[in-house]
């Protein structure tokens, strides 16, 4: 089978356990290399997950023997490392969210185009199995029509001083920004995408000052409502579509390596799905490889990955304007 090379951009734990991890359990994915502006950590890297090359920058990358890179780094440095891996004829897979802004975010898009090459954003939550039947049974008509859809990402996180001093937004942080763009990526694609958006952003607790509660209230192109949290201070793992025959819902939707929970109601009837249990960086690499080796765009495509960031844009303008916004693409 042949094997798209990757180089993982970044060596942090995250990178090394999960996505380095996943790029090597990838049937048609091979971990090649690992990217490190510190030579002696990108070899140490290279060495714990078995890359057999390392380089100290993009422009450094022997194109010969690496097909794509994977950036798993600061949401600033997005932009600039796309635009310059595609300049290169690399692909790319960012990790979300795809940019600081919806503007950089098409920069990334118009260089992928540019040098025709795949851009992929790494919206893992895609491959979970809650959100595959989620799918599967709104495309089958099992509730009907769309009314309304509930969903929150939201986990405990212990005060930072830093967050007292600095923009958070700037920096690209905020629980909007980090784990609410799981929650956009996630519901648009069940939902279809949002037209205009109001928001709630900032926290109730001194220590958690800054933009670590975000609520936001949608209205989606079809016409359904919506809701949508992301918080720093409690734990949310929750999903729920209303439709004109029925319902689904989720107490366990997201997550790295595990298989969570789905069930349907029509009437009185409740029915409970068994679902697998699903590593999501797996098929995310395995997805993404084969529409390099196929020439075909990936679901989670850079133009995906900027319309979630065009719903976070909205909705941090409407919580400074105290109004709804439009979303505009």
């Amino acid at each position: 089978m042949k094997k798209v090379r990757w180089a993982v951009v970044g060596t942090s734990n995250f990178a090394l356990e999960w996505i380095a991890r996943g790029v090597r359990l990838g049937q048609n994915a091979e971990l090649t290399a690992i990217v490190s502006r510190d030579p002696e950590r990108g070899a140490q890297a290279a060495a714990q997950v078995g890359a057999t090359h390392h380089y100290t920058s993009i422009d450094a990358i022997d194109t010969s023997v690496i097909d794509g890179v994977f950036l798993v780094l600061p949401l600033v440095h997005h932009a600039a490392h796309a635009v310059a891996a595609a300049r290169r004829g690399l692909h790319v897979i960012s990790e979300k969210p795809m940019a600081l802004s919806v503007a950089d975010c098409r920069q990334m898009v118009d260089a992928a185009k540019a040098a025709g090459v795949v851009l992929a954003v790494a919206q893992c939550m895609e491959f979970t199995a809650p959100m595959v039947k989620a799918r599967e049974l709104i495309e089958q008509g099992a509730i009907g029509e769309i009314v309304s859809a509930g969903i929150s990402a939201s986990f405990r996180a212990e005060p930072d001083e830093t967050w007292l001093q600095r923009d958070m937004l700037a920096s690209g942080t905020g629980a909007l920004i980090d784990m609410g763009v799981h929650a956009v990526d996630a519901i648009t694609r069940l939902a279809g995408p949002v037209r205009r958006v109001s928001a709630l952003v900032g926290s109730r607790f001194a220590a958690y000052a800054g933009d670590v509660s975000g609520t936001m209230l949608l209205e989606f192109a079809s016409g359904a409502h919506g809701t949508l949290q992301a918080h720093y201070s409690c734990y949310q793992n929750g999903l729920e579509i209303q439709g004109t025959h029925g319902r689904i819902w989720s107490s366990e939707w997201w997550g790295r390596e595990f298989a969570g929970n789905l069930a349907l109601q029509r009437g009185n009837e409740i029915t409970s799905f068994t679902l697998p249990r699903v590593n999501v960086y797996v098929p995310q690499i395995e997805h993404v490889s084969a529409c390099i080796l196929d020439g075909t765009t990936p679901v989670i495509s850079g133009e995906r990955g900027l319309a979630n960031m065009a719903v976070i844009e909205a909705a941090l303008e409407a919580a400074r304007r105290g109004a709804a916004v439009d979303v505009v693409v």
